[in-house]
């Protein structure tokens, strides 16, 4: 039986990973655990766990895009193939006043959103659009400009003037995918490390 498993470990027919940074809640919180199998087709809508040839970090991300897609990013909203992706699961950042946040403060610390100040009537908050019509809000994310610089973007997309929040329409390449975080604003996701590699793909989360 231990054979069985270190032998299925070996193959990834059963990875076992633990979640290290927040870069996809909240579907996955840090230092939650999660199950991958090579036996699972990475397809739209999974995680997939990769590993990159100049590294030797496995990372898991959400795969928006596979190869002959068309994916663009326009004010943090995502587009596949023209089309506008319904993601109610993610986070994003918004400008809150500090009487907005005062009124769902006890929300705040109760489910631990993001919080960071701006100034000392201004905040950003890091929730899904689900919250913003919960809490029922009205606010605006926090976005960097179309064309603006962003240092650390992925060289390929900066010398086409791409940034986080403004980037493509870009085709994916044969044999790659286009992965993306949960958490926007803090995901180092295929914006800053470029399309993923078929090759680079070690197995695909078992949701």
């Amino acid at each position: 039986m231990l054979f069985a498993f270190i032998a299925a470990r070996l193959t990834h027919v059963i990875d076992v990973y633990q979640v290290s940074s927040a870069s996809n809640e909240p579907t996955h919180p840090h230092g939650s655990i999660v199950m991958a199998s090579c036996l699972k087709t990475a397809d739209r809508g999974a995680f997939i766990c990769f590993k990159q040839h100049s590294t030797e970090i496995v990372r898991i991300y959400r795969c928006i895009a596979k190869e002959g897609d068309l994916i663009e990013i326009k004010n943090a909203a995502v587009y596949l193939n023209g089309k506008l992706l319904n993601e109610p699961y993610t986070w994003n950042e918004y400008y809150i006043s500090r009487q907005q946040l005062a009124a769902i403060q006890g929300y705040v610390d109760t489910y631990k959103y993001p919080v960071n100040p701006i100034n000392d009537s201004l905040y950003s908050i890091t929730f899904s659009t689900a919250e913003l019509s919960k809490y029922h809000l009205n606010l605006k994310s926090v976005t960097v400009n179309k064309g603006e610089a962003y240092p650390e973007i992925f060289s390929d997309f900066s010398r086409l003037n791409f940034n986080g929040d403004n980037l493509g329409p870009l085709k994916v390449p044969k044999n790659c995918y286009f992965l993306l975080g949960d958490n926007r604003h803090n995901a180092f996701d295929s914006r800053y490390i470029g399309f993923i590699k078929k090759d680079e793909i070690i197995s695909t989360v078992i949701e």
